[in-house]
């Protein structure tokens, strides 16, 4: 598939995904005969894959050394790193349910009052 469907298939803008090329985040696709880049279904679950550790606050940093573990197939690295991140979500989570708890009752303080 060309970008432009890897951009729909992940939502994400073909500039966001030449930059993850770039980065090394994503192998530089293949090009096909007529000179545009041709991408994989893999390519789409790893993107995905790419995005959704981004949009949980994982770094680029961080990505980008758990994409080296990835290519080099060290699940050792990929499961301690993954570990950490979901330890991070989980503390961030108690902490969300906490601030609504807190703005829940100062609603119910401001309409009983």
């Amino acid at each position: 598939m060309k970008i432009g469907e890897l951009s729909q298939r992940t939502n994400l803008s073909t500039h966001t995904i030449r930059y993850y090329e770039k980065l090394g985040l994503i192998k530089a696709a293949k090009k096909d005969v007529s000179g545009h880049r041709a991408y994989s279904n893999r390519d789409v679950e790893l993107v995905n894959w790419i995005a959704c550790l981004k949009n949980s606050g994982m770094t680029l940093d961080n990505i980008q050394q758990y994409i080296h573990a990835f290519n080099e197939d060290d699940a050792h690295t990929m499961t301690a790193m993954l570990q950490l991140h979901l330890d991070k979500l989980q503390e961030k989570q108690e902490n969300i349910v906490h601030y609504i708890d807190v703005t829940q009752r100062k609603i119910n303080n401001l309409k009983s009052a």
